[in-house]
């Protein structure tokens, strides 16, 4: 009897790690994709702030 108690103790453990396991790399994946998406969406703000900054720059040319 304490054989298979012991048996099923360490199926349920072993099961119990294997979902922790792919629910933390799950996790992990959504989190990385929301970062990469923060890092384009960065990128694409610094792009147009630049481009914003050179025509005022050609503005204030102009007005001189």
């Amino acid at each position: 009897m304490k054989g298979k108690l012991f048996m099923y103790a360490f199926i349920f453990a072993l099961l119990l790690m294997v979902f922790q396991y792919v629910n933390s790399k799950n996790i992990f994946e959504s989190y990385q994709d929301k970062m990469n998406k923060h890092i384009e969406k960065e990128r694409v703000l610094k792009d147009s702030i630049k481009k914003l900054n050179i025509q005022l720059d050609k503005f204030r040319m102009q007005s001189q």
